[in-house]
């Protein structure tokens, strides 16, 4: 498998020719408020294997807390991956930078101690293909 991805402005992009050890929902208090979503999906590989193809010199990092970075792009801020010193040797790239996530598919859902009470409930929401119209809400 092998995966490529980038920024929302393309300044940045990146590729790993291996499959992810691993792929995971994590619902953790900062990945909440870092992404401003009720989780963050992470394909997490080797860190060796990550290949910046383009825009190294754009990438920034923030620490988030002792041994912890998010790396973002400094042009247009969309987050990339992170790295914690708790799990040496990989690097959590988010799914939303993956370019084709087909086969990037959660196998678990980790901190569920802080998981918003209504996610388990998710699939019973009303979906919609396309944004909510003046008629359907």
């Amino acid at each position: 498998m092998s995966i490529k991805g980038s920024c929302f402005c393309n300044a940045v992009q990146f590729k790993v020719d291996i499959a992810p050890r691993a792929v995971v929902n994590c619902h953790c208090n900062y990945c909440r408020k870092h992404s401003g979503a009720a989780f963050s999906t992470y394909a997490v590989v080797q860190e060796d294997a990550l290949v910046m193809t383009t825009g190294q010199d754009f990438i920034a990092a923030f620490l988030m807390k002792e041994n912890a970075h998010k790396h973002f792009c400094k042009q247009c801020g969309s987050p990339l991956f992170n790295r914690n010193a708790r799990y040496p040797g990989f690097v959590m790239l988010y799914l939303g930078g993956i370019t084709d996530t087909q086969d990037v598919v959660p196998t678990a859902n980790i901190y569920c101690d802080s998981q918003l009470s209504w996610v388990p409930e998710i699939s019973k929401i009303r979906n919609f293909a396309q944004g909510i119209s003046k008629q359907t809400k």
